[in-house]
């Protein structure tokens, strides 16, 4: 039993590592395909590039995330494991991860708000989508190495 027990704690820890794998090009390409738009650069070949990084990148997140909410419901199903992989400091870990999440998609707003000061936004999914996904990018990386670190 105990070896079913890190095996999966490894598989979460493995599919936290390629989510955040997958997140620093999402929001290093959500960036640069943001500032490309104001500089009409979006239909040349390098704004096609970057759109096809960043949708490799969303798909990545996507199957991470995925496999991450399967594996959740496994662990919670089964009694024995909830009770060996949902302890004290996981549920403690959550709870500092969502006020980390709050933090990166608040902050990213701002962020958004003060270039707007200086560059016109005219993308708004595009701000929110990048807030949601910092945040919940911030989440996962608060999560990951603050267990790793215990």
């Amino acid at each position: 039993m105990n070896s079913d027990i890190e095996m999966l704690d490894k598989r979460r820890m493995r599919y936290l590592e390629w989510y955040l794998i997958g997140f620093v090009p999402f929001i290093i390409l959500s960036l640069t395909r943001y500032f490309f738009r104001l500089g009409g650069l979006n239909s040349q070949p390098i704004g096609r590039a970057v759109l096809i990084g960043l949708i490799l990148s969303m798909l990545l997140l996507a199957v991470s995330t995925i496999a991450s909410a399967i594996l959740g419901r496994t662990i919670k199903n089964e009694p024995s494991l909830n009770d060996a992989l949902q302890n004290e400091l996981v549920r403690s870990l959550e709870v500092q991860s969502w006020k980390a999440a709050y933090v990166g998609a608040v902050g990213t707003t701002i962020f958004f708000a003060v270039v707007w000061f200086f560059y016109p936004i005219n993308d708004p999914v595009m701000v929110a989508l990048t807030s949601i996904i910092v945040g919940a990018g911030a989440y996962q990386a608060t999560f990951y190495f603050k267990y790793r670190s215990s």
